[in-house]
């Protein structure tokens, strides 16, 4: 994250705001595991791991879904509550650019790609509402 005292603007890439590194889990790990996660890292979503990167993510949306609805968490598993459908940013495009793609696809969590493939961060909707509702001057 830029110093408190450097404005980000929207048309900044978007790695200046991005949070590295990026929890991850097996796509076999319990739901209540992945609320565990999500708690102690204090964070919003982790991605599932295929053989090959990232095959989806679950959010605290989705394990509070998943609870509402009478799910059992110790029988749940990442496999069962994730989004397959990944919204991707590279770390060049503009904050202002990830933020419509994420109101576009109705997501609140966007993985960054990393060099050769792999995952480089991940940017949430947190950190763009941050640049948006920035510092007044």
């Amino acid at each position: 994250m830029p110093a408190e005292t450097e404005r980000v603007r929207t048309d900044d890439p978007v790695r200046r705001v991005m949070r590295a590194p990026v929890a991850s889990v097996t796509a076999d790990r319990s739901a209540r595991e992945l609320a565990e996660e999500l708690l102690a890292d204090e964070i919003g979503a982790v991605l599932v791991d295929g053989t090959h990167g990232p095959v989806g993510i679950v959010s605290e949306r989705d394990v509070i879904t998943a609870l509402a609805t009478g799910g059992d968490l110790d029988r749940l598993q990442a496999a069962d509550l994730m989004s397959t459908e990944l919204v991707w940013a590279d770390p060049q495009d503009a904050i202002g650019d990830v933020a419509r793609r994420m109101h576009d696809a109705g997501v609140r969590h966007v993985p960054v790609r990393g060099t050769s493939g792999t995952v480089g961060g991940m940017v949430s909707v947190r950190e763009i509402l941050d640049v948006f509702a920035g510092p007044a001057d």
